[in-house]
């Protein structure tokens, strides 16, 4: 499915005793799991949103250090979390999806589903084995908003940098098409866990899959269906003090 929303790729250096990499992307296309690699879906679909209960689902577990209000949430609530928008049809209407990575969308919000929101506090995802990429659909991006992977350098992939890979970015925390991204990071180091924070509400997550090997992000077959300043490419690099 299309998501006409942010693209771009940076390799972010994230090292605190070596030269751990994270490569990033901000995707126009829903990422695919590369063939005979292991694919992990985290699963939110079956708890009654709000929820922020342990959920322990098939190769992962999922923990929470929410309010009761957030966790594992769905629609829109007002100063609490927003949709994220997983792309926009031929008219301009947001599109979303309608269940877990790899699920239809719908441009009506009301089928849309569950989804993760941080509020203020954390959620961690644990996998059974270890995993070498992450996709997700991340929502609203806000400069606050942080992943941070439990790797050998703990390396950490914030909104600030999925904001700069591409230039049809449209502002901090915009809850509209070209405010959402389909999102990976490929490490060089495996995780076996991801913690999602943010230091302003909210960091809103869906779509999310784990994979033993890194994610493919697919290319639009032509650029000029987009539209002018969609697309944007950078490389970031910085290193962590030692």
């Amino acid at each position: 499915m299309k998501s006409l929303l942010l693209a771009g790729v940076a390799l972010i250096g994230l090292a605190a005793t070596a030269n751990a990499t994270v490569v990033a992307s901000a995707s126009l296309f829903t990422p695919l799991p590369p063939a005979g690699s292991t694919t992990t879906v985290i699963g939110v679909q079956g708890p009654t949103a709000p929820s922020n209960s342990t959920v322990t689902g098939n190769g992962y577990t999922i923990s929470f250090g929410t309010p009761a209000n957030q966790g594992i949430v769905k629609g829109t609530t007002a100063n609490q979390h927003a949709v994220p928008v997983a792309g926009i049809t031929g008219n301009g209407q947001a599109t979303y999806l309608t269940g877990d990575f790899g699920s239809t969308l719908t441009a009506d919000i009301g089928q849309s589903g569950n989804y993760l929101s941080t509020d203020l506090g954390t959620i961690t995802i644990t996998f059974s084995a270890p995993q070498s990429s992450l996709a997700l659909l991340w929502g609203s991006i806000d400069t606050g908003n942080k992943l941070t992977f439990n790797n050998a350098s703990n390396d950490t992939l914030t909104g600030a940098q999925v904001q700069a890979l591409a230039t049809g970015f449209t502002s901090n925390g915009f809850q509209g098409p070209a405010g959402s991204a389909y999102v990976t990071a490929s490490l060089d180091t495996t995780f076996t866990s991801v913690t999602l924070s943010s230091n302003n509400i909210s960091f809103e997550a869906a779509g999310i899959a784990g994979s033993t090997a890194s994610f493919a992000v697919p290319e639009p077959a032509s650029l000029a269906l987009l539209g002018a300043g969609l697309v944007g490419a950078g490389m970031i690099r910085r290193r962590k003090a030692i």
